[in-house]
């Protein structure tokens, strides 16, 4: 296999280094960014992307007024007017079009920034839904609101001499998490009550990250069971009574996810992207995607 090929990163990663450090945005050092165009007449900052990235964080961005053009894992969507589009760490992200009048927000969240063992059942709830629909629209109360919070969250991560923005940061994200469990629930699509972590629930979380860390070189349970040491086919009844999917199932999803990504960046032959993807030969890579998406992988970069 070529050395030069594998040094090549297969998509630019987002991480915290990226974001700008101007007067308009606030930081927590590795942890959280925010930045935004609410409160100033300034145009946006942000830029339409030629390419997918891959985010090393979770991203909150907020649409106030006029419009952006997104894809969430290779999924189009169209925020406008009092929407909100979460995207979890780990996902694939490319900003096509920003109006010129758009006004709003963006949270960058590291992965461990915040505490989710208090509730992990309405946790697992809502990562879910968010993998499933990461688009959400706000009522007018719900964006006033909104508005407000980030006001007041910015104006104490902005203080120069505030001793105390991490904890105030995660109290404020906590209130968007739970005003957003709130539109999820009252919507009638969770009604439980909330519990505790269980084992089941740790390794499912445990089972992702592994997942996240090494599907480029590693597509079988096995390898992910050994990680957890437990067996395979326990490992895969876990996930699917944590999330509905099959352990082989997440797999895939990230293995063919990061591939189309590949495929419709152009920067890398279908050889090379073979060889990212740690496949032995480039007819076992086409059998491998064509089995799950129906097309080869030259004819989805042609689609």
């Amino acid at each position: 296999m070529d050395d030069n090929i594998n040094s090549k990163p297969a998509l630019q990663v987002i991480d915290f280094s990226s974001f700008p450090r101007d007067e308009f945005s606030a930081q927590i050092e590795g942890k959280l960014f925010m930045t935004d165009n609410i409160f100033d007449k300034r145009p946006p900052r942000i830029v339409a992307m030629k390419s997918p990235v891959q985010l090393s964080m979770a991203l909150i961005v907020m649409c106030i007024d006029g419009s952006m053009d997104i894809k969430i894992n290779l999924q189009e969507y169209h925020l406008t007017s009092h929407s909100v589009a979460t995207i979890l760490a780990g996902s694939f992200m490319q900003l096509t079009h920003i109006s010129p009048n758009f006004r709003g927000a963006i949270i960058a969240i590291a992965r461990d920034f915040m505490d989710y063992s208090e509730d992990v059942k309405m946790n697992m709830a809502m990562l879910r839904r968010t993998m499933d629909m990461p688009f959400a629209q706000i009522s007018d109360e719900g964006m006033n609101e909104t508005i407000q919070l980030l006001k007041l969250m910015k104006s104490k991560l902005m203080n120069p001499t505030f001793m105390y923005k991490a904890q105030v940061a995660r109290m404020y994200l906590e209130l968007f998490k739970y005003n957003g469990f709130h539109s999820f629930a009252s919507s009638g699509q969770y009604n439980d009550k909330p519990r505790y972590a269980s084992r089941r629930d740790e390794i499912f979380n445990q089972f992702i990250n592994e997942v996240q860390s090494h599907y480029k070189q590693e597509r079988q349970v096995l390898f992910y069971a050994d990680r957890l040491c437990i067996s395979p086919k326990y490992l895969s009844s876990i996930v699917h009574e944590v999330s509905g999917k099959y352990a082989t199932e997440w797999i895939d999803d990230y293995v063919i996810l990061e591939t189309k990504a590949l495929l419709k960046n152009h920067n890398f032959t279908i050889k090379e992207i073979c060889q990212q993807m740690n496949f032995s030969t480039q007819s076992l890579f086409a059998k491998y995607f064509k089995q799950h998406t129906g097309m080869t992988p030259r004819q989805f970069r042609n689609s």
